[in-house]
């Protein structure tokens, strides 16, 4: 049942975009009654956020390769597989349209989206400084801001491919700025 709400509430805001994913619209695709949509999933922020997560969930695992450099890589190569889909693009582009701060709704649901990503993000980071490779000193959230950001720029703002040789050189600029002492 979860999993057909998600496809149903995907579905709806691709079609209609975030003002038109309606619990009631994405009851009727699913096959199910609003009521269970509306306990489960009691706003949009909580319908847009599931989305969000659910997608980039299944499309970015957190690495764990053995070091941190390579654990970077490989997410960051994920990251830019996943925004460089199209229906992810679409998804990424209508939230970030209307988390604009005009729309309480899809604000709370990307604030939701990147807490969520971050943390997870955060075990290679954690398994780092467990292996020794990175020091207390290291500001892992503001690493991997620093690291996606620029795959996110590209793909998303000037439409550029990302290749693996722009993915090595996010890596070695965030790392160059957020030294693993």
């Amino acid at each position: 049942m979860r999993e057909a709400v998600r496809d149903a509430a995907k579905a709806e805001l691709l079609q209609n975009g975030i003002l038109g994913l309606s619990h009631r619209a994405v009851a009727d695709r699913a096959g199910v009654d609003p009521s269970t949509v509306y306990r489960r999933w009691p706003t949009r922020a909580d319908l847009l956020a599931d989305i969000l997560v659910s997608v980039s969930d299944d499309a970015v695992a957190i690495p764990d390769t053995g070091t941190l450099e390579s654990d970077l890589t490989a997410y960051l190569e994920q990251v830019a597989t996943a925004l460089s889909n199209p229906v992810h693009e679409r998804l990424v582009r209508w939230a970030m349209a209307a988390g604009d701060g005009s729309d309480e709704t899809a604000d709370a649901a990307i604030a939701a989206f990147w807490t969520h990503r971050f943390q997870q993000a955060m075990a290679v980071i954690d398994r780092a400084s467990e292996r020794g490779e990175a020091g207390l000193g290291l500001d892992g959230l503001r690493l991997i801001e620093r690291l996606v950001a620029p795959v996110w720029f590209r793909l998303l703002v000037l439409r550029k491919p990302v290749d693996k040789a722009f993915v090595k050189d996010c890596v070695a600029e965030a790392l160059s700025t957020h030294p693993v002492t």
